[in-house]
């Protein structure tokens, strides 16, 4: 598995010329079992990466529970991915749809990691506005892909999105209730 920093920038930017339109996703990633372990280690350090800013206001000593709590719910979710897909007959597309949708995800925290510290640095929290139009660019892509690689409907697409969502959100609330309590 190479997790070289050039080939984390020729992934990001695959990823990027992908969501232009210039490349598709076959030409884009490794779609292979290597290929997955490294979208997933790349997209959790980058979640530990991003996380920084928010980690100053919250305080460090969260820090190593979110990173557990952040490589969990990426793991739990690329499972529960490849079992739903198991039940639905398409496990043989899981490698097609989840190293680019890993990476499509990763280019959504570098989108809002980039907004965030321009604002940050800037002082200026009006550039936040540009976070709508990346969500929605991101967004747009997230369910594209999975329709284009899976050929499932708009509803299944949005519920890989909503399965997501709810995994981080509830073992995040989990992780912080429990670091507040002890």
């Amino acid at each position: 598995m190479n997790i070289s920093p050039f080939t984390v920038v020729k992934y990001l930017q695959a990823t990027f010329k992908m969501m232009l339109g210039k490349q598709s996703p076959e030409a884009s990633f490794d779609i292979s079992e290597n290929g997955l372990w490294q979208a997933i280690f790349v997209s959790w350090i980058i979640s530990g990466l991003v996380s920084i800013i928010p980690m100053q206001t919250i305080g460090w000593n969260f820090f190593p529970l979110f990173l557990s709590t952040a490589l969990v719910s990426l793991l739990l979710f690329v499972i529960l991915v490849y079992y739903f897909l198991l039940r639905i007959s398409k496990s043989n597309l899981y490698l097609k749809f989840m190293v680019p949708y890993l990476w499509l995800s990763t280019m959504q925290m570098i989108f809002f990691a980039v907004i965030t510290l321009f604002s940050v640095v800037t002082g200026v929290s009006a550039f936040s506005i540009f976070s709508i139009p990346a969500l929605i660019w991101v967004l747009y892509w997230l369910i594209r892909i999975a329709r284009q690689q899976l050929n499932v409907s708009r509803l299944v697409a949005f519920g890989f999105l909503a399965g997501k969502f709810l995994i981080e959100t509830i073992l995040g609330i989990t992780a912080g209730i429990s670091f507040s309590i002890g």
